[in-house]
């Protein structure tokens, strides 16, 4: 067989390999479910008549304040035990790898309070279960944590087997589209890459052919043929290849995989069903250069030309898809970078927080160059809507109630001054003032552009028990706001939604008004504060957030020890640093962009094998050429350089051909992902990484060269000239 066929099929096999191995993976991981379960309540058993309640888990590895969803702590009573008996998985949720010691303490927040629970000991088991217990406690912390207990549903092995079935189905679910994307892509380009070459191979017998009567529609089977071939020649090796690398995984590891492997047999069909799909569009594309094929040219002695056209093309449709995944993320991300004009830090003192007296104590901490108190309320926007589209759930009511509607809502902030905002509309100076004198507010142009407010106009709210406030909009602020709110802790407080159509700056006059609470039952439960420039670059965001929140931590000692009313036992204080938000909003991007950006660049080494079959075209093309070279001196190692840089050349020609149109593609996903997500106003942003991209392109041309070296060494080594 020819090499570009051998290449073409493997390279199609590769591309249906991965999908049927990956599908596959998922039916196994979700036939283990039931062993699992088993190995789950044998290794965590729960005794009968145990209590269990869910609380907040403020655990800071090496001293950081976890940036994204807080850790959960599923705590269960069990008899016979001093302290809390903690799971891994309670800590393997958020991929902790430094565990804390037996004897240290873990804080637990609830909706009443604080508590500190010392650890008595570990349970080895580390795969986190949704609403399973990760921490057992004595019995008689149902009294110290005063919180809403309940009695554990006890559950079977096949009762709890779905939990095991989700996170994987639902990832692959996430992924499959743009897997099966890829691969189809990939086994296009290989076998386009395949036609291409074949037809100038076969140019001159096709010519033949075409002098002794053949038609075009026999020119055209003969592509067809090729094309069915090759496309389920890969199909059946690739489903066969990836059976076998299934079973092999699966033996390897028989603890992991107890119950033997599973066929995902959707891989198998979504494979079948692409299948002819690309075999098509490999044969309308390559019919052109089919067809164009003249009778005339049976007379012609010339060698193939060479084509370098299928082999660019390929290489760029890979490298794209990469570039398109960056962009994306990168693009999407960057409405979700705190914009810098946000205080340096929030303080949130949780959950009940302290009086005003209280933050007085606050005025004169080491390293502050400004504080003050941040009040938050969240209220329904008018008229009443429902949040729809993706992203747009509104949780859980209390007691694992039916969900909650997520209705529009705007997040009033109250503070008594106003941070250095970029206005888009209005000046700083006149919107402060005006928020001091009536029921005034400044927006964000994001929630400007989601319900189409403008200066001047009004934002009308629902804040309860039928009281609707109009607020005037006297400054739209630029600002990016989601991740400092939702980092900060501002969110989701008097059992509102986590999600909200944005900030709202007011007056602490106009948020009393809005609050239909008594308000001596009002605590300050944040504060912002902006750092000393000086103390700021002598410390670092990290160290100076830790000493300042330890001031506050002294400042308010004893603030909570006693409460007259006996609502709240404990407060957290978590000091919230715009740049580490920022930091940690960029670094989880990075996470799952790159998860899935790996997925085009596998499959851009595998179409890397396309070089092979466009190394042998080329030197056949060339042969003449370069028996004359070896004639006058040239060594089998010059003549393989050569070869080695046609292939450098495609690949680099490929590299700036894919970002153009890789970064095309990347901001139509964007736009695609904006209009289907719930509408918050995100703005249409155009990001593209360099950095990671110029890495990317960096490591597709050392694909491409780790293919074209060993190929252009055997090609010279094997064909005399």
């Amino acid at each position: 067989m020819k090499a570009r066929h051998i290449c073409a099929a493997l390279g199609i096999a590769a591309a249906v390999g991965a999908v049927v191995f990956m599908q596959s993976l998922v039916a196994t991981n979700d036939r283990q479910a039931v062993a699992m379960a088993e190995r789950m309540l044998s290794a965590v058993p729960v005794g009968e008549g145990a209590k269990s309640v869910q609380l907040q888990l403020d655990f800071r590895p090496d001293g950081h304040v976890l940036q994204g969803p807080p850790m959960m702590a599923f705590a269960a009573t069990r008899e016979g035990i001093s302290g809390a008996l903690v799971t891994k998985a309670l800590f393997a949720q958020r991929r902790v790898k430094n565990l804390p010691s037996v004897g240290d303490e873990l804080t637990l927040v609830g909706r009443k309070g604080a508590y500190r629970v010392k650890i008595a000991g570990f349970i080895d088991w580390e795969r986190p279960v949704r609403g399973y217990p990760n921490m057992f406690l004595p019995p008689d912390a149902v009294l110290e944590i005063d919180e809403e207990w309940q009695d554990f549903a006890p559950v079977t092995a096949e009762e709890a087997a779905p939990m095991f079935m989700s996170d994987a189905g639902r990832n692959m679910d996430r992924a499959k589209g743009l897997l099966l994307w890829a691969a189809a892509l990939t086994a296009l380009c290989l076998l386009l890459n395949s036609l291409y070459l074949s037809v100038e191979a076969r140019r001159r017998e096709t010519a033949i052919l075409r002098m002794v009567g053949m038609t075009r529609g026999g020119v055209a089977a003969l592509v067809v043929r090729e094309a069915l071939a090759l496309t389920f020649a890969g199909l059946l090796l690739g489903v066969a290849a990836a059976l076998a690398a299934l079973h092999i995984y699966v033996a390897c590891d028989p603890a992991t995989f107890p119950s033997g492997a599973a066929v995902g047999v959707k891989g198998i069909v979504l494979s079948a069903l692409t299948a002819p799909f690309v075999a098509l569009f490999g044969v309308l594309l390559a019919l052109k250069p089919a067809l164009s094929v003249r009778p005339l040219e049976a007379a012609s002695g010339r060698a193939p030309r060479k084509r370098h056209l299928g082999m660019l093309v390929a290489f760029a449709c890979g490298f794209g898809a990469f570039v398109a995944v960056e962009v994306w993320g990168s693009s999407l991300t960057k409405p979700f970078v705190p914009s810098p004009e946000w205080p340096d830090a929030i303080v949130s003192i949780l959950p009940g927080g302290v009086s005003s007296f209280d933050i007085e104590k606050l005025r004169d901490l080491k390293g502050v160059r400004r504080i003050g108190e941040l009040q938050p309320l969240q209220v329904n926007i008018l008229p009443l809507e429902e949040l729809s589209g993706f992203g747009a759930g509104g949780g859980r009511g209390g007691r694992g109630g039916p969900p909650r509607k997520a209705y529009r809502n705007a997040l009033l902030l109250a503070s008594a001054w106003l941070p250095d905002f970029k206005f888009s509309a209005g000046d700083r100076a006149s919107a402060e003032k005006a928020l001091a004198e009536g029921d005034n507010c400044v927006v964000t142009e994001m929630m400007a552009r989601a319900h189409g407010l403008s200066l001047g106009g009004e934002l009308k709210v629902d804040a309860g028990r039928g009281l609707e406030i109009a607020l005037k909009i006297v400054g739209i602020v630029d600002l990016n706001w989601h991740m400092v709110t939702s980092r900060g802790l501002l969110r989701g407080m008097n059992r509102m939604p986590v999600n909200t159509d944005g900030p709202v700056f007011v007056s602490f006059d106009t948020l009393a008004a809005c609050d239909m609470r008594p308000q001596e039952f009002v605590k300050m439960t944040h504060v912002w504060l902006d750092y000393d420039p000086e103390f700021l670059a002598g410390r670092g965001v990290f160290a100076a957030g830790r000493e300042v929140e330890r001031e506050i931590v002294e400042a308010l000692d004893g603030a909570w020890s006693e409460d007259k009313d006996g609502e709240v036992r404990g407060n957290t204080v978590r000091l919230h640093a715009r740049d580490e938000v920022a930091d940690g909003t960029l670094a989880h991007g990075t996470d799952l962009v790159g998860a899935m950006a790996r997925v085009p660049f596998i499959f851009l080494a595998v179409i890397s094998l396309g070089f092979v079959a466009m190394l042998v075209a080329s030197f056949e093309s060339r042969r003449r050429e370069f028996a004359v070279m070896r004639a006058v001196g040239a060594t089998r190692l010059q003549l393989a350089r050569v070869l080695v840089g046609e292939a450098l050349r495609v690949a680099s020609a490929a590299v700036v051909l894919g970002l153009f149109g890789g970064a095309l593609v990347g901001w139509l996903c964007t736009a695609g992902t904006r209009a289907a997500m719930a509408n918050w106003g995100l703005p249409a942003t155009f990001s593209v990484p360099f950095a990671v991209i110029a890495e990317g392109a960096f490591g597709a041309v050392v694909f491409a060269l780790l293919v074209a070296v060993p190929a252009s060494l055997a090609i010279v080594r094997r064909r005399r000239s």
